[in-house]
């Protein structure tokens, strides 16, 4: 699988990743990739102030899909 995080950009690289856990069912999460590395994956889903509050790891052998949502079409819900 290619790297998907470009580490010297500003940009937030949003993800739409449906995955396999331990209990075996499939999960799809949305969120904003904030690590990458060989044999994992952090995508942040909830933050405050700037600061991460909630995120995942996902083990990239776990990854079923993972797509690259393009974030000037996201739209903030009021």
């Amino acid at each position: 699988m290619k790297k998907l995080l470009v580490k010297d950009s500003d940009e937030n690289v949003i993800v739409d990743v449906i995955f396999r856990a331990d209990d075996n069912n499939e999960y799809e999460c949305v969120g904003v990739l904030v690590e990458e590395n060989d044999n994992l994956i952090e995508v942040a889903f909830n933050s405050k102030n700037g600061e991460i509050v909630d995120s995942i790891n996902i083990k990239r052998a776990d990854i079923i899909s993972i797509n690259v949502l393009d974030s000037s079409k996201i739209e903030k819900l009021t």
